[in-house]
């Protein structure tokens, strides 16, 4: 009787993504138009590739100019503001009610990226900046939380992070799906290190750790609710379908976005295996290291602030847990990290060095030198800087004009950049002009950046690219050279009709198929004065006599001291505003 002899098919390796999102306080809306355009361009992709699958290769409908290769997004890492569109994108990756904002869909139904980073806490009665100024958070007889009333923010939290009982997952996210936020820890996590070798007390140094992170993963059948069993394991799953996670995942939220002082700080409580197992994550090793905890503390507690204060870039954490999953990741060469950073650092001016030595000029580099020094020694930082040509993207600002028939890059690109990035809780429009620039840098990032040489498509996607495919979809440099060096997309978008010369499917995608910039606002300072002199005053005075305490120095204070201080708050919006040519003439 002959034998029969079964062979396994091998299934095709998926390339794997990490999306980092840096801190950009209201800029977080250029972030979220990112994420909002690289979800619909997966989607629409994902869509065609099921109707192949349906039809099979040999069926006469069968289009060959559709790419087959998989894509997952399998690490998501934020800081600030971009732990909160982190969270958005989990959140929305997740759920099938999710919609594109875009021709079809202007106002951002069910779609939080535009809720809550657009629409904000604008509602009929009030607009954000109003609620930001609103004076209800603060209590004459205690000191101030904040400069910014926080509750606004805690309301778009309470609105966005709900509990969703029907989590889907689409082809192109891993079911090991991990969402790292960044944390700055004021109360610091002592650790003993042992110099003696025999545990003595007297010969061990003690070192604390302000920076941190929260990592979750999201419950279904590979992973179960809580915190793992396994002692390697540092994070925690989420059963997006009970409350008390989603609240956990709101204050892990609102904290990596708690910016210093303007917004207030939040008291984060985490399991005590959690801090038992930080030793083996951060050093390596748990032998002669000991974390420091209360006898008496269950939990450990602590007040976090933003994220991004010790690490706003955090891609380094992100690829080191991308390698830490995937075994061959380096070898393959199936990977790559993309960060979305809306003020990414430029600061490469080596003519730096002053020489000057009295305590201001030492003061001001010495801050700079300890904010820099922060970011090199980021966690994972050598795992980012070990990756191979082409595994790491940057998706920045950028805003073009078409001066005789040229496209030139703009001076400003971002509306809300001006005052350090808090200029886009000011106006609705600033926000507006913002996400859609996102979501056109998107576009042109997936088609012409993002992307594998030719002579390594196979590798790096693990199958062989049709002719119709590459014909369709690739492009090459310098562009519209055919001697030049030949790309291929990782991700392509089904907008496109031929890349090569920029020809898209109008008739299909009207004016999404060929995004143009958005119009830069203006902002009348007249109206804005109008709207919130009394509003801002009222704000000045009430942190005023929280901050002392008397109504005798409060009086003072208004009678000599109010006016002075709201005009030099006015004096750095106009000035700001006008530097960013975001004023009317």
């Amino acid at each position: 009787m002959a034998s029969t002899v079964k062979t396994l098919a091998v299934m095709p390796k998926s390339f794997k993504l990490c999306l980092t999102m840096a801190g950009a306080v209201s800029a977080g809306s250029y972030t979220a138009g990112v994420i909002d355009y690289l979800m619909e361009t997966l989607s629409l992709w994902q869509e065609k590739k099921e109707e192949n699958k349906k039809l099979g290769i040999d069926h006469p409908d069968y289009d060959h100019s559709i790419p087959m290769h998989d894509v997952e997004i399998d690490v998501l890492s934020g800081a600030s503001a971009g732990g909160i569109t982190g969270t958005l994108t989990l959140l929305s990756l997740l759920n099938k009610k999710h919609k594109a904002t875009n021709r079809q869909n202007p106002e951002g139904e069910d779609n939080l990226f535009y809720k809550c980073w657009v629409k904000m806490a604008d509602d009929q009665q009030s607009k954000t900046l109003e609620k930001l100024l609103n004076t209800d958070d603060l209590d004459k007889k205690k000191l101030p939380e904040s400069l910014l009333n926080s509750i606004a923010i805690e309301k778009i939290a309470d609105e966005a992070l709900r509990v969703n009982k029907d989590v889907q997952y689409p082809d192109f996210i891993s079911k090991d799906l991990d969402l790292i936020l960044t944390t700055t820890n004021l109360r610091g996590l002592n650790f003993k290190v042992d110099f003696s070798g025999s545990h003595s007390n007297n010969s061990a140094n003690i070192i604390t750790n302000h920076g941190g992170f929260f990592r979750y993963k999201v419950k279904n059948d590979k992973h179960l609710r809580g915190v793992p069993n396994d002692e390697d394991s540092l994070y925690y799953v989420l059963d997006l379908n009970e409350n008390q996670d989603i609240h956990y995942l709101r204050d892990a939220t609102l904290s990596t976005a708690a910016f210093p002082i303007g917004l207030k700080s939040r008291e984060i409580e985490i399991s005590k295996k959690y801090i038992e197992r930080f030793p083996n994550y951060l050093f390596g090793r748990k032998k002669g290291i000991e974390p420091l905890i209360l006898d008496n503390e269950e939990s450990y507690k602590f007040n976090s602030i933003d994220g991004g204060l010790i690490n706003n870039e955090p891609y380094g954490i992100g690829i080191k847990v991308l390698n830490e999953k995937n075994e061959n990741l380096q070898k393959n060469d199936n990977y790559a990290v993309v960060m979305v950073d809306p003020f990414p650092n430029q600061d490469n001016d080596l003519s730096l060095f002053n020489p000057q030595r009295d305590i201001l000029s030492v003061a001001k580099s010495m801050f700079r030198a300890l904010r820099n020094q922060v970011m090199f020694n980021q966690d994972g930082i050598l795992e980012a800087l070990s990756l191979s040509d082409r595994t790491k993207f940057l998706v920045a600002p950028s805003r073009k004009s078409k001066i005789n028939g040229m496209n030139m890059i703009e001076e400003n690109h971002l509306a809300s950049s001006p005052m350090s990035g808090f200029a886009g809780f000011m106006n609705k429009n600033l926000r507006e002009h913002d996400f859609a620039l996102g979501r056109k840098n998107c576009q042109d990032f997936l088609r012409y950046h993002f992307s594998v040489k030719e002579k390594n498509v196979e590798k790096r996607l693990d199958i062989k690219i049709t002719k119709e495919a590459m014909d369709r979809f690739s492009y090459f440099v310098p562009p519209g050279n055919i001697s030049g060096e030949r790309f291929f997309p990782i991700i392509p978008d089904m907008k496109v009709k031929s890349a090569y010369d920029n020809q898209v499917y109008s008739d299909l995608y009207g004016e999404d198929a060929a995004l143009g910039y958005p119009e830069y606002p203006k902002m009348d300072i007249s109206d804005f004065e109008k709207k919130y002199k009394r509003i801002l005053k009222k704000r000045i005075r009430s942190l005023v006599r929280s901050i002392l305490g008397s109504w005798i120095l409060t009086f003072g204070f208004r009678f000599f001291y109010q006016k002075k201080t709201y005009n030099s708050v006015m004096e750095i919006i106009k000035s700001s505003l006008e530097e960013a040519n975001l004023l009317k003439k």
